[in-house]
Formats: structure tokens, sequence, C-alpha cells
């Protein structure tokens, strides 16, 4: 099953970084992005082209929210394109690549499989330091899990598996599955990058934020570093794009669930 779960994972992981590749490191070939209408959608068009994955699919985005974000990357760029400074607009080349191919109901059951070995629930019991530090920081985002979706879960130390209610998947995947394609991709996004399930669910209900998200998954990162010190061109960078990436991906969320519709503001401005 594990073996499975990881040829998912890193088929999904190495078809985002196909995608990185494809543009990063090009001229700029473009003045402006900017956003139109698409049949109940919205498009992004740099000059007179639109965006398009590097599969050559038209990206059309579902709310204007999330459009103007992402013509927001794109006119941030310089004189060369960076794909990994932009990433909203690579989980949107991901929900445009994987919808026709992916069910939402498959990338839910990914997110599911991470709570069997979430960060949250997997312990070490050595040093007693150590485990008294995940017991007070994790405990909360345990017993939140539990109280939030009614679920029982049980912590493991050493080689167990963390004890799951019969109800968890089905609670939790009727949560996952009440957004709709591309939020659920951004929820895989972060499931994956923070290697807890618990932690985005809990940042996305606003229990916790992106810094407090990012430490919880680090943390026995954080006790080594607390012993033997920083690498600061290695940890420091890597605690950026930690962060940079779940913020982009709990954002894609909330972009991609609003249905604002900053067009009818604008009209309703001009009657005034």
């Amino acid at each position: 099953m594990f073996s499975i779960i990881r040829t998912q994972r890193c088929s999904q992981v190495c078809c985002i970084w196909s995608q990185v590749k494809h543009f990063s490191g090009k001229e700029k070939f473009y003045k402006e992005a900017r956003i139109c209408h698409s049949d109940g959608g919205f498009e992004i068009n740099l000059d007179n082209r639109k965006l398009r994955t590097p599969n050559g699919n038209i990206v059309k985005l579902p709310t204007e929210s999330l459009a103007q974000a992402v013509s927001v990357e794109w006119n941030n760029q310089n004189e060369v394109l960076k794909l990994d400074q932009m990433p909203l607009t690579t989980l949107c080349f991901s929900a445009v690549e994987n919808k026709p191919t992916i069910p939402a109901k498959s990338l839910v059951s990914t997110c599911f499989n991470y709570l069997h070995t979430d960060t949250i629930l997997c312990r070490i019991n050595e040093p007693p330091e150590l485990e008294k530090f995940q017991s007070e920081r994790w405990d909360p985002m345990v017993n939140w899990l539990m109280k939030r979706h009614s679920i029982q879960v049980t912590p493991s130390s050493g080689f167990a598996m963390p004890v799951i209610s019969e109800n968890a998947e089905p609670v939790l995947s009727r949560y996952l599955l009440s957004y709709n394609y591309w939020s659920i991709i951004g929820f895989e996004r972060m499931v994956s990058s923070l290697k807890s399930l618990i932690v985005p669910l809990a940042l996305v209900d606003r229990e916790i934020s992106v810094e407090e998200a990012v430490s919880l998954s680090r943390l026995e990162q954080e006790y080594q570093i607390s012993k033997w010190g920083n690498i600061a061109w290695h940890h420091d960078i890597e605690l950026a794009e930690s962060r940079m990436k779940t913020a982009a991906a709990v954002m894609f969320i909330q972009l991609c669930s609003e249905d604002s519709k900053t067009e009818r503001y604008r009209e309703a401005l001009k009657s005034l």
C-alpha cells in the first residue's frame, strides 16, 4: 500500500517540477498580464497570448480573485521568467493538467493516506526531551482534530502505527470533497509538502498560522537545530521555501473557494 502511495506522490511532484522547468529561465516575452472573462471563468492574457500550461492547455481560472493574484505573479516577473517564484501559477497548471485524468476522490484518498504516517501522529520516544517537546506542540493539534471532526486518533511511537477510528476516512473524505477540484489540488500540495493532513486542516480552518504550520511540520528538525545549531545557507532557505509553498497553497484554496465578482462592484460604483 505504501509503495503505491509513494508512487502517486512522486508522479504528481515530478509533473509539477517539469512544469516549472518548462518556463523557468526563458526570457520574458510579454509586456503585461491582464485578466479577461471567458465562458463563466477567467483567463490570463500575456499581451495577445492566452496563458497556457506546458502541454498547451488554456488556463481557465474559477474565480476572479485567483485570476488577479496570478496576473500579479506574471506582472512581477523581470527579464527572465522564474516559475519557482510563481507558486499560484504552478498550482493552476497542476489543476488544469490533472483534472481530466485524476478524479477528486483519488486526490482526497492520497491526502487521507498521509494520516497513517502523519508527522503529528508518528513520534520518537528518545530522547525524553524530544518526546516531551512533541507532546507539548503536537497534542493540541490532535485534540483539535478529534473535537473539530468528531473522530478518534491515537499517536504512536517507534515502529507502531497510529490508531485511527473507522469513521475518520469517511468523515475527512466528505469534508475534503466539499471543496471544489481546484481547492483539493491546494490541499494535496500542502499535505505532500508538510507530510501531514492534520496541519493543513488546522491551517485552512484558521486554527494556526502559516508560520506555526511549518514549525509543527519541522519540529524534529527545529529540535536538532536547537541542539547543534543552524546552517544559515541551508536551513534558512529551506524554511523560507516551505513557508512560501504553504502560504501559496492555503491562499490558493481560499481564492478558489471564493465567489468574488469585483467587476460587479466596479459597475455598481459607476452607477453611483
